[in-house]
């Protein structure tokens, strides 16, 4: 999820504002059997390694670039390799787009085998300019593997990207909330009502193609079906998890989610959905808090049937040492979520579905 600092701002000043507690920062110890993964600054999203074992983030926020945590000790370790001096012979993005930014704002992250077998990494970036950033993930099963830049897709103006997921062929799905030139009055129009975005499909060829069947209010986190036929899409301020089939994106199904922002793939082939529970002014007011420390907005993570869209609560949070979970990742019997706001990532064993 991002709304921009200045939108944060400006509702902070609102009368009435509703404060947050925070956690200090300093405050890393184990909570309810909960481990708190310190020292990050905003990890949005969680994608798993190759290696059948570790998790590759982002940081949205400090530093920002790509890490690689490794889960039998919860060390955290860079993965982007050294920048060649000139442009990659290879690109996989935008053929006009041939060199990589100095900083890397890392927001939604994919990773996905592309069709020569190769392990590819897509992120959503904001530092320097508005697009997806393409990686290719070296030495993808080996405990220490390398990601190295493959291009960029810069998106048309006044997009503003959330969530990528990429295809096998080389192209791509990537949420655009609203346009960024009026972030304020398109996030008060979503919370309305007001279809506010879409999703994109990008191509070499074609580039950037809004697919018209997914407008909806703030999209969010996107997540493709194994068999690359159809989307999952969460529609944060419409309050929705929606089904879309591909290519063009008709839309299949839908159930009501209180504000999802990003789905993974459970072992199971559950879908895991963040969800926020907070009034929009809460969500606001922990929007602009920094990120030195956890926000304690409340938050559940979901299990969501793909088939049916029947849902259960694996989660529900408020208070330390977490909150405004965005992303549930399950590595062997545990579970890992990211936020995008705060110090941390954070690690429990994996829940027992609660049914309604």
């Amino acid at each position: 999820m991002r709304i921009t600092t200045l939108l944060a701002w400006s509702l902070a000043a609102l009368p009435g504002f509703f404060a947050l507690p925070l956690v200090a920062s300093e405050h890393c110890e184990r909570v309810d059997g909960i481990v708190s993964i310190c020292g990050l600054a905003a990890p949005e999203d969680l994608v798993p390694a190759p290696n059948g074992r570790d998790l590759i983030f982002g940081q949205m926020a400090g530093s920002g670039g790509l890490y690689l945590l490794d889960t039998r000790d919860d060390s955290v370790h860079p993965l982007l390799a050294v920048q060649e001096a000139d442009a990659p012979r290879e690109l996989w993005g935008d053929p006009a787009c041939v060199q990589p930014t100095s900083r890397l704002e890392a927001h939604g992250l994919d990773i996905r085998r592309r069709a020569d077998g190769r392990w590819q990494v897509l992120v959503v970036n904001h530092a320097e300019r508005e697009s997806v950033e393409f990686y290719e993930l070296q030495a993808p099963t080996s405990d220490r593997p390398q990601a190295r830049w493959r291009g960029c897709a810069e998106a048309p103006a006044a997009a503003n990207f959330n969530d990528v997921a990429g295809l096998a062929d080389g192209s791509l799905l990537v949420t655009h909330m609203a346009d960024r030139r009026w972030q304020l009055v398109n996030a008060l129009l979503a919370a309305l009502g007001r279809n506010t975005g879409f999703v994109y499909h990008w191509s070499r060829d074609d580039g950037f193609t809004p697919l018209s069947a997914t407008r909806a209010a703030h999209p969010n986190g996107i997540l493709l079906a194994p068999d690359e036929q159809s989307f999952f899409l969460n529609v944060y301020l419409g309050n929705a998890l929606q089904h879309h089939a591909l290519p063009g994106g008709a839309l299949l199904g839908a159930v009501a989610v209180p504000k999802p922002d990003n789905a993974s793939w459970a072992k199971d082939g559950q879908l895991l959905v963040a969800s926020h529970e907070g009034s929009l002014w809460e969500i606001f007011r922990s929007l602009s808090q920094g990120h030195e420390r956890p926000s304690e907005l409340p938050f559940s993570i979901l299990s969501i049937d793909p088939v049916t869209l029947s849902q259960s609560t694996l989660l529900q949070r408020s208070g330390p040492p977490l909150g405004a979970g965005t992303v549930a990742l399950q590595r062997g019997d545990d579970l890992y979520i990211g936020s995008y706001v705060g110090d941390r990532i954070i690690r429990l064993p994996l829940p027992e579905p609660q049914r309604p």
